[in-house]
């Protein structure tokens, strides 16, 4: 029996706040990375080593989807991404990316909080460990994710790419930017 062959197409966009390169799979995106190039070339290698094959620059019908999302996000139109995803990962930081989703636009939670929502008290180091492997960032908010007194701390796209994007949403949103 045939196995499946996966492939990863990759993309570079150029948006508001800096160019960002986009890959998926068949089946969902897998990386929108604004990062360094080291940054970038480090996630490259995890996912060929992930899906077992090499990454080609390209077009596909998901990259086109994330780019039209974000392109709406960026204008203050979208508030959630609908594009698929594919995010290979360990189950913690699976359950960390779920509950990365799962923070409001336009609103942020503590390093501590995200820890206590996972019935982790204590773990909020292994969450700011999860948090920095997002390789989908935007998409899974990663960047809304804040220290405990309110300073923003380790975001692979830069600290200053990380206040764009919570004062884009909290003008979009009409939220309180520390909103607990």
């Amino acid at each position: 029996m045939p196995t499946e062959t996966t492939i990863l197409i990759s993309k570079q966009f150029q948006t508001p706040l800096c160019p960002m390169i986009a890959a998926t799979t068949d089946r969902g995106i897998c990386l929108l990375e604004m990062g360094s190039p080291e940054r970038q070339d480090r996630e490259h290698a995890e996912l060929e080593s992930a899906f077992d094959c090499l990454m080609t620059p390209g077009n596909h019908p998901l990259l086109d989807q994330l780019e039209a999302e974000l392109m709406a996000y960026f204008t203050g139109d979208l508030q959630s991404f609908t594009v698929p995803l594919d995010t290979p990962a360990t189950e913690w930081q699976r359950q960390v990316w779920n509950a990365l989703s799962t923070i409001p636009y336009g609103q942020t939670v503590s390093y501590g909080q995200l820890a206590q929502q996972l019935d982790n008290p204590g773990g909020s180091r292994a969450v700011g460990l999860a948090n920095g492997k997002n390789r989908v960032s935007i998409v899974i908010p990663c960047h809304r994710v804040i220290a405990a007194d309110g300073t923003l701390h380790g975001y692979g796209g830069g600290l200053d790419r990380k206040r764009w994007l919570l004062d884009h949403e909290q003008l979009h949103s009409g939220a309180g930017l520390f909103t607990q």
